[in-house]
């Protein structure tokens, strides 16, 4: 198999410390497997797994095997969205027993900033970036003295980020040519397994940013993905809801119950999955 790519990237680093986003998918884990088998020794390794509460439960599963079995010590944290005007994100420490489950993370964010999309695609900038940023700071890592590691493979290079070099990105499996088959062949060596019925249940689980073919697979298989995700007020005002559903190709509804959907959303979601 390719060797890890991030040794000749960390050469230049002007301080030892190395972070690495854990998104929970099989990528992003063997990245990390990589970087802490390799650099354990010579960097000050801070692993964060950034919860919105909306991921399906088998991936918190997948990420807490992960770190007991590898011996990772992955820090969850999730997002403490202050409602005050320019009060920015903050991140409060939990564990695989205490993590949100029920989208609490992104409701939070919602009644704050309103609904991503398309126009304002916020959502993982909020809930997961700026919350490991506020973690690490916690910790005493500035901005700009280390490196953070992305589980992002070759086969994805449209991925990456055009200012990784400015924003201190690195991308081990890309650089080093890991593809999908790569990283299925080296999960297929470990004892567990992120137990999901596709791929399409990956990160959050009604994610906006899923093609419409994948998001009414997910309804058809799982209803309750969309209708137990309660995270359309029911104070929103209708106008602006139905603005934010048009904006997005009619894909609004991954995030609102059953009830608060219009007759024609209804009718839509039924004729297409069928």
């Amino acid at each position: 198999m390719p060797s890890s790519g991030l040794e000749r990237t960390t050469q230049n680093m002007s301080k030892p410390k190395l972070a690495i986003s854990f998104s929970g998918g099989r990528t992003s884990a063997v990245m990390t497997k990589l970087c802490v088998d390799k650099f354990s020794e010579t960097h000050d390794i801070a692993i964060t797994f950034a919860n919105t509460g909306c991921e399906h439960d088998n991936t918190l599963k997948f990420v807490d095997q992960c770190d007991k079995h590898f011996g990772w010590n992955v820090v969850w944290v999730e997002a403490v969205v202050n409602p005050e005007k320019g009060k920015g994100i903050r991140h409060k420490v939990v564990t695989f027993e205490t993590a949100a489950r029920n989208g609490e993370p992104f409701e939070s964010y919602v009644a704050k900033y309103g609904l991503p999309g398309p126009t304002h695609p916020q959502c993982t900038s909020r809930l997961k970036e700026e919350v490991m940023y506020d973690h690490r700071r916690s910790m005493g890592w500035k901005n700009g003295t280390y490196w953070t590691a992305i589980g992002i493979r070759a086969d994805e290079m449209d991925r990456i980020s055009e200012n990784r070099i400015e924003r201190k990105f690195v991308y081990p499996l890309a650089d080093a040519g890991w593809t999908k088959e790569d990283v299925k062949q080296e999960c297929a060596r470990w004892p567990f397994d992120l137990e999901l019925k596709g791929e399409h249940y990956g990160n959050c689980t009604w994610c906006w940013k899923k093609s419409m073919r994948k998001l009414l697979t997910i309804a058809k298989e799982d209803p309750s993905v969309f209708i137990d995700s309660l995270v359309v007020h029911a104070d929103q005002p209708p106008k602006e809801k139905k603005q934010w559903m048009l904006d997005t190709d009619y894909k609004g509804f991954v995030f609102a119950p059953n009830h608060l959907l219009d007759p024609f959303m209804k009718d839509k979601l039924e004729n297409e999955v069928a």
